[in-house]
């Protein structure tokens, strides 16, 4: 599961409010909603919205939202996947596009794992992306200047290193 630089669990959260310990598990969050945890924000924001309070849910997608750091990309990621499932403002084409640019400003300041999933989803058209072969080698290029050896031994076998 994530963690956070802050010490929260999403694992250990989960557990907690699932296993029917929710004052616990909601002391949890807020333990570390406290300390600043954005993950542990949208975590509150989802355990709100599966109880059917989707305001609160909403407000805390836009704390956690406004408080994320540019260069925290795992607590970015963390934030796709939640739009993805359905949380936070506008409809389910709003939030995919939302997600998608976070994936995207991702992977654009190197991070290598988001990097090579935009290679797939250009390549295959997974995740609703356009397949897109020249997006597809401009994504395999990154990859290859970060020192991705599968990614150079691509170019290399295709004859465009």
């Amino acid at each position: 599961m994530f963690s956070d630089a802050l010490g929260f669990d999403v694992g250990t959260a989960r557990c907690l409010l699932k296993q029917g310990e929710e004052s616990e598990g909601v002391a949890y969050l807020e333990q570390f909603i406290g300390k600043g945890s954005v993950m542990a924000m949208i975590e509150m924001a989802e355990h709100l919205d599966d109880k059917g309070d989707s305001a609160s849910s909403l407000a805390w997608m836009e704390r956690a939202e406004a408080s994320i750091a540019a260069d925290d990309f795992e607590t970015l990621l963390f934030l796709a996947g939640a739009l993805r499932r359905g949380l936070g403002a506008g409809t389910a084409k709003e939030r995919y596009f939302r997600s998608s640019a976070l994936k995207e400003r991702v992977a654009e300041a190197g991070h290598l794992a988001t990097i090579r999933e935009m290679i797939m989803n250009c390549l295959h058209a997974f995740n609703g992306a356009p397949k897109d072969s020249e997006r597809a080698s401009f994504w395999l290029r990154k990859a290859a200047a970060l020192g991705d050896a599968e990614a150079q031994q691509i170019l290399r076998e295709e004859g465009l290193s």
